[in-house]
């Protein structure tokens, strides 16, 4: 006897359509949506506003430290007759410390934001592509740009782009708009994560959360922003730019095995600088979703999101909190989005690995089936 398969109706079968669509699709990109520049260290003098931050060779003598000087992969110690580990290694790095009576210093990068989560730049799916384009929609309409903007705009005014030179005597970060708006933060070395945003300082927060949302949202605008952090430092502090990675072969004879990154100027001089990569990582350091409700510190937004400091992915694939994963139940998050007028962590992060762009074809790797 045969049995007689369930009917669906419209809505179902339009459902599994669509998953299907987000399953099927060969190639799928988003260009990035926050583009910042290089950030350069610079100090002002009496005759210049201008004199860049430089680095320095240092050549010196370090002593053998590494679990492979004493001992073998094994674990036993190395036998030796005469121990060679009192002997030193010569070692050449570049260092940078800022210049003898210099109290200030400072570090700028400009801001491009376009509204490329709107749409996939490339789709091969055209289902698929409409299914994103609905999802970005409803993201919209439930104001969950603001959300994404106001984590972005705490990360910019509370300088967690400086990384370890935030740590100072005092921080002031100043943003100009190219709507020709200003907003200015003082002592943002004190802003956390988790802290309280009151008085000036909240001001500055939603006005430039208002601009960043319209920027990431709509079609028609964009905005760049220049960002400058005044650093109060002290008599000869050190100050940590983006490190180069530079292969051994590559390197040319007696050049220093560590290299910052540098800006040159008109003039030929060069100033140490931050990457764009590691600015916009300190940017979108925004993913306390990741452990829902509990999560102690937000993670640079990530398909995986990788936390570097612990070597570990937080959505590995067996979590299903993976971006991939979440993808595949995009059209599920949206209707979810349009019955309850609200976007839930998983539609804030999906939105946030948009944001960020990159290529989310599903590829395999050579010799897997």
């Amino acid at each position: 006897m045969e049995v007689e398969k369930p009917k669906l109706d419209y809505a179902d079968e339009k459902s599994i359509k669509q998953v299907n669509a987000m399953n099927s699709f060969k190639h799928l990109s988003y260009e990035r949506s926050l583009n910042p520049g290089k950030a350069v260290f610079y100090y002002r003098t009496d005759s210049s506003d201008f004199e860049p931050l430089e680095a320095e060779v240092t050549r010196l003598r370090a002593p053998k430290a590494t679990f492979s000087d004493g001992y073998m992969s094994s674990g036993a110690a190395r036998a030796r007759k005469t121990s060679s580990l009192g002997y030193s290694n010569p070692i050449v790095l570049e260092t940078c410390y800022v210049p003898p009576l210099v109290d200030t210093l400072y570090c700028r990068f400009s801001l491009r934001i376009i509204s490329n989560s709107l749409a996939p730049n490339i789709c091969d799916n055209e289902e698929a592509e409409e299914v994103l384009k609905d999802f970005s929609e409803s993201y919209k309409k439930v104001g969950g740009y603001q959300e994404l903007a106001t984590r972005y705009a705490k990360n910019i005014l509370s300088a967690e782009w400086l990384w370890k030179n935030k740590i100072s005597r005092g921080v002031t970060v100043e943003v100009s708009t190219s709507s020709f708006n200003k907003y200015c933060i003082k002592d943002a070395q004190y802003k956390e994560w988790g802290s309280s945003w009151e008085g000036d300082d909240l001001t500055s927060l939603k006005g430039l959360t208002v601009e960043l949302e319209e920027s990431l949202s709509c079609q028609q605008k964009f905005l760049f922003a220049d960002i400058t952090a005044a650093i109060k430092t002290e008599f000869c502090q050190e100050i940590f730019p983006s490190q180069l990675f530079v292969e051994k072969n590559d390197r040319d004879k007696g050049s220093a095995a560590k290299q910052f990154m540098k800006s040159t100027m008109v003039d030929g001089r060069q100033a140490v600088s931050f990457g764009a990569y590691k600015i916009g990582a300190a940017i979108q350091k925004i993913d306390d979703w990741w452990l829902g409700e509990g999560a102690e510190y937000p993670l640079r937004v990530s398909e995986y999101g990788v936390d570097r400091s612990r070597v570990l992915a937080m959505r590995e694939p067996t979590t299903e909190t993976d971006f991939y994963s979440l993808l595949e139940k995009v059209e599920n998050i949206t209707e979810e989005m349009n019955q309850s007028e609200q976007a839930s962590f998983n539609a804030h992060y999906i939105m946030s690995v948009l944001v960020k762009g990159g290529m989310f074809q599903k590829g395999i790797k050579k010799g897997e089936k």
